[in-house]
């Protein structure tokens, strides 16, 4: 998936967030694995990404775990066929956010961008600058292991992509860290 071509959320293309968010994402980028064919964006764990993801999960819209992740990813491609099989519009937006650590091997990396490619439009996958201990410290409020999760909510989509460029200095080009 090309990110300059990124379809967003209507809501985030109707106020005007899409095109930072995507300046955003394009600004760091790295290869998933050494091997690899596919960019993800890399993205620095800032208090206003950790409180939209605590907040996603008391919601209910987050799912964590490779095999629950695929399982229900799996799941709802079967219903985009049926829906596409009867003629019913069905847009090409980003509608699933796949967050993972930067403490995974090389083979966890090699299965995440299979994800990415086979669900590619409607899901976005991100990088964070933070180990699985700490995301998932910073998920439950407990000392627990979270290498992977999904956002699988528009609405939690669209907050998690915000709070990634909150309180960003957003000119092109500029790194996320600043």
């Amino acid at each position: 998936m090309n990110l300059s071509d990124i379809r967003f959320p209507r809501q985030l293309e109707a106020d005007e967030t899409a095109e930072a968010i995507r300046k955003a994402l394009i600004a760091r980028t790295v290869k998933l694995w050494p091997g690899g064919d596919l960019d993800v964006a890399r993205i620095t764990m800032g208090e206003p990404l950790k409180k939209a993801l605590r907040m996603a999960r008391l919601k209910g819209q987050i799912q964590y775990g490779f095999e629950t992740v695929f399982n229900r990813l799996a799941g709802e491609s079967k219903g985009i066929v049926n829906v596409r099989g009867r003629g019913a519009p069905y847009g090409d937006r980003v509608s699933r956010l796949l967050l993972f650590s930067n403490d995974g091997a090389e083979r966890f990396y090699r299965h995440i961008e299979s994800l990415l490619q086979a669900h590619a439009p409607r899901l976005l996958g991100c990088l964070l600058d933070i180990d699985g201990i700490a995301l998932g410290s910073a998920l439950t409020g407990k000392e627990t292991r979270i290498k992977l999760l999904m956002a699988e909510h528009k609405d939690a989509v669209s907050e998690i992509l915000r709070a990634m460029i909150a309180g960003r200095n957003m000119r092109y080009g500029t790194d996320m860290d600043q």
